[in-house]
């Protein structure tokens, strides 16, 4: 009799203002509104990383617990920890999704939360020179996503039911 030798794929909640580091067969897993996934992934390292990122920036705040509730503090966290795995910074590259606009049938630009989170991940990426290679951010609706660590793919699954591969 042929035995067949099948690794069990990990599956791993990532929830709000945390972050999760992991090696395949892991698929790491968040669902958004407003707030960001923010997905690391270095290919020849075999290694990626989600934050789930809730607010732009944290005002100054010292929430040394919480660096990861931060777009302004979750992107050089997330690249630290994968760098503190042997990763190197030159081999990393980000997607993300989210940022929906919870609250559109509101005429109110301070509640378009998911605006300037989108805005604050892109502007930090840049800064931290890591490329930005995939994104489905904006619009109405909150958004379930899956990040495959053994191949770097996000499948994202909009509440009405849209799927997309990044």
């Amino acid at each position: 009799m042929l035995e067949l030798n099948v690794k069990k794929l990990n599956v791993v909640r990532v929830g709000m203002s945390e972050m999760k580091i992991a090696s395949p067969p892991t698929i790491l897993t968040t669902t958004v509104g407003s707030c960001i996934a923010l997905c690391m992934y270095a290919r020849r390292f075999h290694i990626g990383g989600m934050a789930h990122i809730v607010l732009p920036t944290n005002n100054g705040l010292k929430d040394e617990d919480s660096p990861f509730k931060f777009a302004d503090t979750a992107v050089p966290a997330l690249a630290s920890a994968l760098r503190s795995k042997g990763v190197k910074h030159y081999s990393l590259e980000a997607k993300i999704a989210g940022g929906a606009n919870m609250f559109s049938m509101i005429d109110n630009p301070v509640l378009n939360i998911g605006k300037k989170n989108i805005a604050m991940v892109k502007t930090v990426l840049a800064r931290e020179k890591i490329p930005l290679v995939a994104e489905d951010v904006g619009g109405t609706c909150g958004r379930r996503i899956e990040f495959d660590v053994s191949s770097g793919k996000l499948k994202i699954t909009t509440i009405k039911g849209d799927v997309k591969i990044l």
